[in-house]
């Protein structure tokens, strides 16, 4: 355990809030521009479903980010490694604010290089700096900053579009984001005094983790429903606000506090989930209640119409965000729960890497549903069969276990 070094600000509490300010504000940058989709669309004249496109190459990005630098942490040092990655979810966001469309897809993709690097830099540290016996809390407050960046995004992002326009709102996004890489230099020196200048950045073999989770059966059952539940909760976080504004016809700020509730009660269902896992101590059975209600919601979504009273669409979106974005923590501990000796980190890493590829493809496929029908209640309608696979595979896993 490191000693409390003033002049270098290496606390384990000083630590832990530095990693979620930087967790908080690039959770809130990938979430800007489905904020605002309406009013981007406007501005390059397309439809507003096409955001869609844009929340998939951020996750293409962190599926490349994830498969070839997970050795950057041991060669550049693990503070180092997430302050290059803050720096390139803030570049990115820079590169957007040009007006011309490739530039969007290429801010997009360099957003999602640097959040891939975020999360095993961030528990690299957390491993090392912070007390075994609260290192499960310390966790779990980390990963709110996912949904709490969601919260900032839905609040703040439509209230600056309308009074300054969007790009106003992405270029406050990459101020705080350049503010944490300042705030993370404080404590780097200390941080970074195992890293091993010798070590490969880049991964050897890309797909290995992605070999081991495939090659164990119940892990494939486990991290493919992660992958559905993933599928969910980044179409429900995308197309909030577009469905809100072009189909029940609200106002951008309006439709911003429907975003506010996904992300509240994906928090809220996080630590839920959690503390009922810990309690009956049966992942796959807890996921799979949660994958049927996550079914039946998205089938309760063909009543989108602006003749639904306000308080209903609420309650529609609530129960969406709760049960599509409870499943990080339930999850990953399960991963490591049935990797192999040894493996843990490999399993992790791998089951990463295939979520990933739910938000990655979701969002595409949802935006193709709506180009099709012209319904957002048919096309949320479509994610109850990402929400039955899920439901199947945890059935499976929880007779296999049973």
């Amino acid at each position: 355990m490191p000693h409390n070094d003033g002049n270098l600000g290496v606390s384990p509490t000083f630590l832990v809030l530095a990693l979620l300010a930087g967790h908080t504000m690039a959770s809130m940058s990938t979430l800007v521009l489905p904020a605002v989709a309406p009013a981007v669309a406007r501005d390059y004249g397309f439809d507003p479903s096409l955001i869609g496109y844009q929340i998939s190459l951020v996750s293409l990005g962190m599926v490349v980010s994830l498969t070839l630098l997970g050795n950057t942490s041991r060669r550049l040092g693990a503070c180092r490694t997430n302050q290059f990655g803050h720096g390139m979810v803030g570049i990115g966001m820079l590169i957007m604010l040009v007006p011309w469309t490739p530039f969007l897809i290429m801010g997009s993709l360099v957003v999602g290089v640097g959040y891939g690097a975020l999360t095993p830099s961030a528990s690299y540290l957390l491993v090392r700096f912070t007390p075994a016996a609260r290192r499960n809390f310390v966790f779990s407050l980390h990963q709110v900053g996912i949904p709490l960046g969601g919260v900032v995004a839905a609040l703040a992002a439509p209230a600056i579009t309308v009074l300054a326009g969007w790009r106003w709102a992405v270029m406050l996004s990459a101020v705080l984001i350049f503010g944490v890489i300042v705030l993370m230099q404080r404590g780097r020196r200390k941080w970074d005094d195992d890293r091993d200048p010798a070590s490969p950045a880049i991964t050897a073999n890309p797909l290995a983790g992605a070999s081991a989770i495939w090659g164990h059966h119940s892990l494939r059952l486990v991290t493919i429903a992660g992958c559905c539940f993933s599928w969910v909760q980044f179409c429900t976080a995308a197309f909030a606000v577009v469905a809100c504004v072009e189909a029940l016809g609200m106002s951008l700020l309006l439709a911003g506090t429907v975003l506010t509730v996904v992300q509240v009660s994906s928090a809220v269902a996080r630590v839920f989930v959690g503390w009922l896992v810990d309690r009956v101590h049966e992942t796959a059975c807890v996921l799979a209640w949660t994958a049927a209600v996550m079914m039946l919601a998205s089938l309760a979504a063909l009543a989108l119409s602006p003749a639904l009273p306000l308080p209903a669409v609420y309650v529609l979106f609530a129960v969406l965000g709760g049960v599509s974005g409870c499943w990080p923590g339930a999850i990953l501990a399960e991963v490591g729960r049935l990797a192999p000796q040894g493996q843990v980190s490999l399993a992790i890493s791998g089951s990463l890497v295939i979520t990933n590829v739910g938000k990655f493809t979701g969002p595409i496929v949802l935006a193709n549903v709506y180009a099709l029908t012209r319904d957002y209640g048919l096309a949320f309608a479509s994610l109850a069969i990402p929400s039955a696979i899920a439901l199947y595979c945890l059935v499976v896993a929880h007779r296999r276990r049973t």
